[in-house]
């Protein structure tokens, strides 16, 4: 019996803090970052393209330019494969890259004891406490956070009119708005090209009353 074929769970993200860049002979990267998780600051390996890391670069501005020119030097030169090329450690600060809506999926489970032992191959990795992964019971990636990138597009951002009804509390407004923005992330994943049912699964709106909500959040505030 053949298996049943992988459907990658998309979620979004916002920030994304790089480390380090690790480039191998191959056509995929392998970024060493933070980024925020179930409201949480999280260590991650996210992979991606070269086309996605350069879009990675532009979206960081000048300092995404300042990099794109140092690894350019340093891949220019003979060097390791693979080669970890640090950021925060050169430029002492990380690469950092908001503003943009960033769609991520685990991909299948990799072989653990084979991760650790590329991770044993450079005593400079991050520490293992600093992954934040657990034991997953899942046949997603298993013990560390390891994300590979979907598409990354500018973010949709929800600018409400003043909305003028006196007798709205305050937490009722931050809980609409919240609303309101996922409806808006929604519809910039439909405009990305994720079908309705990827959409509402990036936007955090699978159930049919939360993106009812959402969607009424969005027109009050319009």
């Amino acid at each position: 019996m053949d298996s049943p074929q992988y459907s990658p769970y998309y979620i979004q993200i916002n920030e994304l803090y790089i480390d380090t860049v690790v480039i191998d002979d191959t056509e995929f990267i392998t970024l060493w970052c933070f980024t925020v998780l179930d409201d949480e600051y999280k260590f991650i390996y996210l992979g991606c393209d070269f086309t996605q890391f350069n879009q990675i670069l532009i979206g960081a501005g000048e300092r995404g330019q300042e990099i794109a020119l140092h690894i350019a030097d340093v891949l220019n030169n003979e060097h390791d494969s693979p080669t970890l090329i640090p950021i925060k450690e050169k430029f002492e600060d990380y690469l950092e890259l908001t503003g943009f809506d960033l769609i991520v999926y685990e991909p299948l489970a990799v072989d653990d004891d084979e991760f650790e032992e590329e991770l044993e191959d450079d005593d400079d990795l991050p520490l293992e406490q600093l992954l934040g992964g657990g034991s997953r019971s899942d046949n997603t990636s298993q013990k560390y956070l390891i994300y590979q990138l979907d598409k990354l597009y500018p973010s949709k951002i929800f600018e409400p009119e003043a909305l003028q009804r006196e007798n709205l509390t305050e937490q009722f407004e931050d809980d609409s708005l919240e609303l309101a923005q996922l409806y808006y992330d929604y519809l910039n994943a439909t405009e990305n090209g994720y079908s309705e049912c990827e959409a509402r699964q990036v936007a955090g709106l699978e159930k049919d009353l939360f993106f009812r909500m959402a969607r009424k959040a969005a027109d009050l505030w319009s």
